[in-house]
């Protein structure tokens, strides 16, 4: 069972600090890991540059653990980038991995999607 599950199953540490960006080569070397994924929302955050997601420090994070994915064969991915230039540069870095979304932001763009229709709706008074 432990061999099936291994083989069927990811291991995707997420690099959401700067100390885990430090230790991206380390982590990268770790046998069994698949790809290392950059929580970008969260490392900017963690840096004190919230919601600069294009900032030259994350860039920077995006480098290093570009190459240490590179080294040992990793699956490079990134999540919190739904900004299509950035998005774009990234995967130009090496991404091969993105998360499209996440629960939170699907919901509020399907409820505001929807809250915006019923507002749009004309009255029709019966006469």
């Amino acid at each position: 069972m432990q061999r099936i599950l291994n083989t069927e199953l990811l291991l995707i540490p997420m690099i959401e600090t700067p100390q885990a960006v430090e230790n991206a080569e380390s982590i990268a070397a770790v046998e069994g890991i698949d790809a290392l994924l950059i929580g970008t929302n969260d490392l900017a955050l963690e840096m004190g540059i919230a919601g600069q997601i294009g900032h030259e420090r994350v860039q920077t994070a995006y480098r290093q653990v570009a190459e240490a994915c590179r080294r040992h064969n990793k699956i490079f991915a990134m999540g919190g980038v739904y900004d299509q230039e950035w998005a774009s540069r990234y995967i130009g870095m090496g991404v091969r991995m993105v998360l499209a979304g996440n629960d939170h932001g699907l919901l509020l763009e399907a409820a505001t999607s929807r809250a915006n229709f019923l507002r749009r709706i004309p009255i029709v008074e019966e006469s």
